[in-house]
């Protein structure tokens, strides 16, 4: 029988069940547990894993704990705290197995340098959106503070002044057109429920801006009728087993939210009301087996009916309603911090990154409004007409180049984002 070592832990090979094993005390006053393992290398990993995650900050101090490790025991740490739900917790746990993939992943925050953490960095924003790779940096940035806090690292090896700038552009945001809106509200509206069990959750999506899972969680007694408003605070998600269910709360708290409900939809969510009386829990949607209704079934009854309708591109999904809302909203004339507020973002600057140049082609027509408007208060004694307008726009379009251009100074350019 052969035995290792490790930090006075004895691995013997177990001919019976052709494994490695070992029995050890993970927790002081806790009964000795069997550990296996393909390899005696398994069973150390095991352990160690083990000790980690039971919060052993003592051991942690002396030896140190590799970087994922200390992902997953501050992962650990904030959901029996109850600070994140299940969809959290399996969305977290998607960007660790990620950074698992690194070299970093399995090296002693010890050690880690600086430019370690950079070069790291580095790497994920050459391969992922801004989004993506904000949820590495801030579950990294976390886990580091606590160690530090826990005197497990010397200093916080991190200088936010140097957080990369991802390389990968952003997924543009997919809408609707005007023509298309108008075709599939068209459909919709005509459509029975027979025809469309999932048409009032459409309607709901694409004239509200709810997100599916929100939707998908209303009841009737969140529903207000004599004020017209919808209150948002659950939705429906999976858990860790990927099981559906809802969770009563929303993706962020700025979820949370009383949304106004337009009047040419009133009459569709009242049908489904209706509906909902003989529904447990008095949910509004609910599948064929009355049990929750998941966005991959509304996406797969939205992509049906588009391709019916000839208007499908690829991508569409149930999203592009929410996100059709918006550029209705916008193209409207509404303020940047009030569709924040209805879409239930944690931030404007989130609204502003999504629907950015939405916003510019916004601020372009309304810049043409204003020269029209001087022009109609007779302000100039010349007059520079709309023709001429545009043909010197032409004009400068075509040589950018031309040295007598005169170009401004970064500092003096206006940013492209609307002020926070």
């Amino acid at each position: 029988m052969k035995k290792i070592d490790w930090d006075n832990l004895s691995i013997a090979y177990d001919k019976l069940n052709d494994r490695y094993v070992t029995k050890v005390t993970i927790v002081k006053g806790e009964p000795r547990k069997n550990i296996y393992g393909d390899s005696p290398e398994e069973v150390i990993k095991t352990v160690k894993s083990l000790v980690y995650q039971s919060g052993n900050q003592e051991y942690m101090i002396k030896k140190g704990i590799p970087l994922i490790e200390l992902l997953r025991y501050n992962l650990s740490r904030r959901d029996k705290a109850g600070l994140i739900g299940d969809a959290q917790y399996a969305r977290t746990q998607n960007v660790l197995k990620k950074i698992e993939e690194f070299d970093i992943a399995n090296k002693n925050v010890k050690e880690l340098k600086e430019s370690d953490y950079q070069k790291f960095f580095e790497q994920l924003a050459k391969k992922y959106s801004q989004s993506s790779f904000d949820k590495f940096y801030s579950e990294v940035s976390q886990s580091l503070d606590f160690a530090y806090r826990k005197k497990i690292i010397e200093e916080i090896p991190l200088d936010k002044k140097f957080k990369p700038k991802c390389k990968k552009t952003t997924k543009e945001i997919q809408a609707l057109t005007i023509e298309q809106q108008r075709i599939l509200t068209k459909y919709l509206e005509n459509a029975t429920l027979q025809e469309c069990s999932y048409k009032n959750a459409m309607l709901i999506q694409m004239y509200m801006g709810l997100r599916i899972g929100e939707v998908n969680a209303l009841r009737i007694k969140e529903i207000d009728l004599k004020n017209k408003t919808i209150l948002v605070h659950r939705t429906v998600t999976k858990d860790r087993n990927e099981k559906s269910i809802i969770e009563e709360r929303t993706k962020t708290d700025a979820g949370f939210r009383t949304v106004p409900i337009p009047d040419n939809i009133l009459p569709y969510i009242k049908e489904q009301m209706e509906i909902a009386l003989n529904n447990k829990d008095k949910l509004l949607f609910l599948n064929r087996n009355k049990s929750f209704v998941t966005e991959s079934s509304v996406n797969s009854q939205l992509k049906n009916r588009l391709v019916k309708l000839k208007i499908y591109e690829e991508g569409m999904a149930t999203h592009a309603l929410r996100h059709t809302y918006a550029t209705r909203a916008i193209e409207a004339g509404i303020e940047p911090i009030v569709l924040s507020k209805l879409m239930g973002h944690s931030d404007i600057a989130v609204t502003l990154r999504k629907y950015v140049t939405i916003f510019n082609e916004f601020k372009s027509k309304s810049t043409e409004k204003t020269d029209k408007y001087y022009n109609d208060l007779d302000l100039f004694n010349k007059k520079v007409s709309l023709e001429e307008n545009e043909k010197e726009q032409k004009i400068a379009k075509n040589n950018r180049n031309h040295s007598n251009i005169i170009q401004f100074p970064r500092r003096f350019v206006a940013n492209d984002n609307f002020e926070r």
